[in-house]
């Protein structure tokens, strides 16, 4: 009898022992913990050298240096003369001619050239932000997948440490006569399907892990440290906010407002056609000697030139201002699309967020604590010999599968905001919630 209730003992402290510890959602790791990294880390490497990101600032700048030659007056042409045969004249032979012209465009021409450039530059430099903000959301959400990965990792070894406790209670309860050796099996067998469970699990965070290294420009297999839990963070923004955000900061609006400009300008160009261009110009005619005793005898020849085009073929300039007419229509269009698209992203993130937000709330509330609480009495039921082996590795594994989808949900929740950051075009945590409207903030 007594040694059945030191067993006894032995196994109610074993068991007690064996409660799963899970780290919650708002838990947060120190930043500074030793052998981790950050997501500002690598978002401010990405930013730094990833080609995608170079390739579209040096586009951008180069169009900036353009601006002023596309604005500039063309070069003037220099000609030289020389006369194989003297041609006479009063005062002596033509021996030989310089010439110097200079085209002036019409007015306003060189001024619309210049802006069409700017707006050029303009375009480049909201696609410039348009690829950064592409990468950055792209590296979160890769973070985000590895955090994901390590930490459903971290959680099935600490599964596998708690099986193997429950194998020694269950190896001990046979030894005993009080339990069966098929409870030994059965947790084998879950072990083993745990562990290649795991090894699925390391090849997507090798996955993940290669796809951060390409996004920052360091070979795919460069060695990371383990991820930091990213911080949760509150969502407060109602749609008709996002949508003005995203009026003022999303880069392809931004775009689509340079091209409109851009065509209008071109427009009224291709309108200026129809009115000439003059050209100015002098001419420096070198005479030599001639027979003829005069005073001006071989003197020098001096004359100013001054012409215009005849904008006479009709038909082409109207042509190029009606191609130009189509154009603005189609960017006007071209922008509807985007502001469209736009305010379908809003919306879609914007569910898609407080669904994942209610489902980790839903979780953390509800779920964890009672499997939680659903384990405990397995055990105690275990303990007591009302509830079977198998019921208990049942509670374990609803837990296990409940903390698996907690985290997954708080990611997701991440994501989504990622998601919607990249819609409105700028990060919402520049958005302060003093800077809302009051009834904004209530909301």
């Amino acid at each position: 009898m007594k040694r059945l209730t030191a067993l006894f003992l032995i196994q109610c402290s074993l068991l007690l022992f064996l409660k799963i510890p899970f780290v919650k959602a708002d838990d947060k790791v120190p930043m500074d913990a030793p052998g981790m990294f950050d997501l500002q880390e690598l978002i401010k490497k990405a930013t730094e050298s990833n080609p995608e990101i170079i390739t579209a600032k040096k586009k951008w700048k180069s169009a900036q240096d353009i601006i002023g030659a596309r604005g500039a007056l063309p070069d003037p042409q220099l000609s030289f003369k020389q006369y194989v045969e003297s041609v006479e004249t009063r005062v002596g032979p033509i021996k030989r001619a310089y010439g110097l012209k200079q085209k002036l465009p019409f007015y306003g021409k060189r001024d619309l050239k210049a802006e069409i450039a700017t707006k050029e530059a303009e375009a480049l430099e909201a696609s410039y932000e348009t690829v950064r903000q592409e990468v950055v959301r792209r590296v979160k959400i890769a973070y985000y997948d590895l955090f994901y990965l390590s930490k459903i990792i971290d959680i099935i070894d600490n599964e596998k440490e708690i099986l193997k406790r429950f194998e020694q209670i269950a190896m001990t309860k046979y030894e005993t006569g009080k339990g069966s050796q098929q409870n030994i099996l059965k947790i084998q067998v879950e072990i083993n399907r745990l562990e290649d469970r795991r090894l699925t699990l390391l090849n997507r965070k090798k996955t993940a892990e290669a796809r951060l290294n390409v996004l920052v420009d360091r070979p795919s297999d460069h060695p990371l440290k383990k991820p930091v839990q990213p911080e949760f963070r509150d969502f407060f923004y109602i749609k008709a906010q996002l949508v003005r955000i995203a009026r003022d900061n999303r880069p392809e609006l931004k775009i689509g407002d340079a091209w409109i400009e851009k065509s209008d300008r071109a427009l009224n160009l291709a309108k200026k056609d129809y009115y000439p261009d003059l050209t100015i110009g002098a001419n420096y005619i070198e005479i030599d000697d001639g027979p003829l005793m005069f005073s001006d005898n071989g003197q020098d020849a001096f004359n100013v030139v001054l012409s215009i085009n005849v904008p006479l073929w009709r038909k082409r300039l109207s042509s190029q201002v009606s191609s130009a007419t189509k154009m603005v229509t189609a960017q006007k269009s071209a922008y509807k699309s985007i502001l469209n698209r736009t305010l379908f992203e809003i919306e879609d993130n914007l569910f898609k967020i407080q669904t994942a937000l209610e489902t980790s709330n839903l979780y953390q509330n509800v779920l964890i604590p009672q499997a939680e609480q659903s384990l405990k009495s397995a055990e105690i039921g275990y303990i007591t010999g009302v509830v079977n082996f198998l019921d208990l590795l049942d509670a374990d594994r609803v837990l296990l599968k409940i903390q698996f989808g907690s985290w997954k949900a708080y990611t997701d929740y991440l994501k989504r905001i990622a998601d919607m950051e990249r819609a409105v075009g700028i990060e919402l945590a520049e958005v302060l919630p003093a800077e809302l409207p009051p009834e904004v903030k209530e909301e």
